[in-house]
């Protein structure tokens, strides 16, 4: 990760600041100081942070106040909640603000630059995509003006443009790929599942004879089902033990921050709705909408299916992976109650060894991806 990234630490205790400006300091980054959300507004106002760690109770404006008038400025700048108010309602409430984390008070040091450089990190990728887009988008119009202008070697100038928008859409990846690493990355458990999913989701939608749009929508909504688990705290999502109440409130809210981390982005937009719905139930006894039958978009009701049989034949740390005949006889016991029974009876038309080898294959390209980054 490069460096140095400018840092704004807004709190009323002088001395957390003095400890949060050295520590990061010594890593190398710029830091500047605030004792109070309005305070921190005004240096906004004159400056570019890379990244915003704030208190909740100060005087002036507290830290809640402070990520309201943010507003859509947190989807590209993160912020980090430091506060010694540790009840899940806070947790929740700086979620919904759009916090990229909530560390509770006193805090271990570690703890806090493991999520600056996290969050660091996710804004490098963030500015590299945009920066990257700006220059495709560029590129494109120039060899669009080229081609006008010259009526000659129009073969030759297509070519070129098909190579651009190529690159266009390996950005596009690229940036999908940082984001299925970011949640495979806090939730260990689930290693390449978003991957598989979305492959058994292709199978599925093309024999449903979904359109190319469809397809697509189908094939990112699959991949990034879990991207909200990015908002959950390490604390709820890691937590080895039974959730509470409270807990699993925090935990489904996943599918709405995972809505609102994607619907504004334009070629997501149609995945979004998947990863809003991909809990609900055929008998509305899902969530977050509960919502039934028909009324759950296409998408999300393929993906209950398919992510019902790979939780089933797949290796937990809390149980063995069970044969495909034991999910296709749960999957079809379910049908009619939680899943759509249209799509079940085409999933258990699809033969085992071809489900079998789509597994074998996700494996295979995951383990040849781990090769050639240990290469490097």
């Amino acid at each position: 990760m490069t460096g140095p990234f400018r840092i704004l630490c807004v709190d009323d205790e002088p001395m957390i600041r003095e400890i949060l400006k050295e520590t990061l300091e010594n890593d190398g980054h710029h830091v500047t100081e605030a004792e109070h959300g309005k305070a921190a507004l005004e240096l906004l106002d004159r400056t570019d942070f890379d990244l915003i760690l704030t208190d909740v109770k100060m005087p002036v404006m507290d830290g809640f106040t402070l990520m309201k008038n943010l507003g859509d400025l947190t989807d590209q700048i993160p912020v980090i909640v430091i506060t010694s108010f540790g009840d899940i309602d806070n947790a929740v409430d700086a979620i919904r603000l759009g916090a990229y984390d909530y560390v509770v008070k006193p805090f271990n040091i570690s703890q806090v630059t493991l999520s600056v450089k996290r969050a660091l990190e996710r804004r490098r990728l963030l500015l590299e995509n945009l920066q990257y887009k700006k220059s495709l988008e560029h590129k494109v119009v120039e060899k669009t003006i080229d081609l006008i202008r010259k009526n000659k070697k129009l073969e030759q100038q297509a070519t070129m443009l098909e190579g651009l928008l190529r690159d266009l859409r390996e950005s596009y990846d690229s940036t999908l790929d940082a984001m299925v690493s970011a949640i495979e990355s806090r939730d260990c458990e689930t290693k390449h599942h978003c991957r598989r999913v979305q492959a058994y989701a292709m199978l599925v939608g093309h024999r449903l004879g979904l359109t190319p749009e469809e397809l697509m929508d189908m094939s990112y909504g699959a991949l990034l089902h879990d991207v909200g688990k990015i908002g959950v705290p390490d604390s709820i999502l890691l937590k080895p033990g039974k959730l509470t109440e409270d807990e699993w409130t925090v935990m489904r809210s996943h599918t709405r921050i995972g809505y609102q981390m994607i619907s504004r982005i334009k070629f997501l937009r149609g995945a979004a709705d998947i990863v809003a719905h991909h809990h609900e139930r055929w008998d509305g006894k899902g969530y977050p909408s509960c919502i039934a039958g028909e009324e759950i978009p296409l998408g999300a009701r393929i993906f209950a299916v398919i992510d019902t049989y790979d939780a089933i034949t797949s290796k937990r740390p809390y149980k063995e992976a069970h044969s495909v005949q034991h999910a296709r006889d749960e999957i079809a016991r379910c049908s009619g109650t939680q899943f759509d029974p249209r799509i079940v009876g085409v999933f258990l038309e699809i033969p085992d060894e071809e489900l079998m080898a789509v597994r074998g294959r996700v494996e295979e390209s995951s383990r040849a991806d781990s090769a050639a980054t240990a290469a490097l």
